[in-house]
């Protein structure tokens, strides 16, 4: 019989979790600030200036900005062969002088506006460990095989001279017993001889 203890450790959250600070990012609304007038030195200028003009609150801590011409709003700007500034700083701007033909399109902007937030840290403070016995009872139980061995030897005898026509053979039977057990082996032997006649 034999007991075998596993210990397995079981871990508990603390019990304050601490606060980290992260920083979240969305987009804004589509802003369009400015039309394009058609004089040479005019343009389109969605600049973030002249969207607060506008009443428009635009954040402060811009990651990002998307341009892109109201009457094509699938197709990226740099795909209609206008050349305009496009920066989460300053906003877009857009002259016709520097179009073919001399006229900007009307665009709008967004911006990628990002805040600090207080979160819960993903990576917690080091977790207190306790143990957990299992106790497990093993039985084992053997029993010793018995091994029997026959041995039979026959042993003949010459005649003698003074019996020429008689012959006698002796039969010697050997009986082997072994038993065997966990830690010790007997061996026991026993040998009967039965002389057998033989006529003349």
């Amino acid at each position: 019989t034999s007991t075998t203890k596993t210990t397995t450790p079981v871990t508990t959250s603390p019990s304050t979790t601490p606060l980290c600070i992260k920083e979240e990012c969305h987009w804004s609304m589509w802003y369009d600030a400015s039309y394009p007038e058609s004089g040479y030195n005019d343009g389109d200028f969605d600049t973030v200036e002249n969207i607060r003009k506008k009443g428009f609150k635009v954040c402060d801590n811009r990651k990002a900005i998307e341009c892109r011409a109201v009457r094509f709003p699938n197709t990226p700007y740099q795909l209609l062969e206008q050349h305009i500034t496009c920066t989460a700083q300053e906003g877009l701007i857009c002259y016709n002088k520097d179009q073919l033909p001399p006229i900007c399109y009307n665009y709008e902007v967004r911006f990628k506006c990002c805040a600090n937030v207080t979160t819960p840290c993903e990576t917690p403070t080091v977790p207190h460990t306790t143990t957990k016995t299992i106790e497990t009872q093993t039985t084992t139980s053997q029993t010793p095989p018995i091994i029997t061995k026959h041995v039979t030897t026959a042993t003949s005898k010459p005649p003698s001279t003074e019996h020429i026509h008689s012959k006698t053979t002796t039969q010697t039977t050997t009986h082997t017993s072994i038993t065997a057990t966990s830690s010790e082996t007997t061996s026991q032997t026993y040998t009967t001889s039965v002389p057998t006649p033989t006529p003349t």
